[in-house]
């Protein structure tokens, strides 16, 4: 037992120490490959050059992935919070509590691609949306949104419900419990989930690159204006051999958010850590 406990141990601190390495030579690696063009022109200019991108900066990417994120976990939140708030507190049937779960399951196994297509199918041609931002978030969201439904729901599920119960006996309307208590109480738990979502958005290119995204479009004014992201701009540096370094030096970029999106989603944890001490 001591040597099959000892063995455990080892292949925890290793598995531990590999994922953390992995993730320092990822970054390094880039930023090495990278470190001719990054700078803060990079960083602030438009694409410039022949073709587009071989010169010039990334900026309209990076203000686009960052609007169709938000875009896309503002709408994924709603659906996501309603959908198990009724799961959870309102609905009174195990079965329709399971064909819920069900969908909500089958749709996070949809590959993204195909949401991209539906979402040029439906979104763009259909609605009329055209090759927008808010065609592009709406698709995100559909892909993020059974990430923060899950969580959602097993967060709720956590509930004491002898609060519930509490609060019912004082008379108290289950839909004033939930938005005055359980929202404030879980409201870290919450801003978590969605700040790791939104991560997961901002690296997709398969869904927003048939809906709204360009190979080169100027910083977008209004929600209905096509954008350039930083995953579809990476994928077109690579993809067209226009310019390895500079599609090096977007990846890095785009590495950076993510890692602080994810980095401020274990804010909230920590904190709430703290203040139990």
């Amino acid at each position: 037992m001591k040597r099959i406990d000892f063995s455990l141990r080892c292949w925890t601190v290793l598995s531990t120490v590999f994922s953390i390495g992995l993730l320092f030579f990822l970054l390094g690696f880039v930023f090495i490959k990278a470190q001719g063009v990054i700078s803060l022109n990079f960083l602030l200019a438009k694409p410039a050059g022949f073709p587009v991108g071989s010169a010039g900066g990334i900026w309209p990417a990076v203000i686009g992935s960052l609007l169709v994120t938000l875009i896309a976990s503002f709408f994924a939140t709603v659906l996501a919070f309603f959908t198990a708030v009724y799961s959870v507190f309102y609905c009174r049937h195990e079965r329709i509590k399971l064909v819920i779960n069900l969908i909500v399951q089958c749709i996070a196994g949809i590959p993204s691609i195909v949401l991209g297509l539906f979402g040029y199918a439906f979104l763009v041609i259909k609605l009329k949306l055209g090759l927008s931002i808010l065609a592009s978030g709406l698709t995100l969201a559909i892909m993020i949104f059974p990430f923060i439904q899950i969580r959602f729901q097993k967060l709720f599920l956590e509930t004491n419900k002898q609060l519930l119960e509490a609060s019912a006996s004082l008379g108290i309307n289950q839909s004033y419990t939930i938005i005055n208590l359980l929202i404030p109480m879980y409201s870290k738990q919450i801003l978590s989930i969605i700040t790791l979502a939104s991560g997961f958005a901002m690296g997709a290119a398969a869904p927003v690159m048939l809906t709204g995204c360009m190979m080169n479009a100027p910083v977008p004014k209004s929600i209905a204006s096509p954008f350039m992201s930083l995953p579809y701009h990476l994928y077109v540096l690579i993809g067209q051999g226009i310019s390895l370094e500079n599609a090096y030096g977007t990846a890095f970029v785009l590495m950076i958010l993510v890692l602080l999106l994810n980095l401020l989603a274990a804010v909230p944890t920590l904190l709430g850590m703290r203040g139990k001490r």
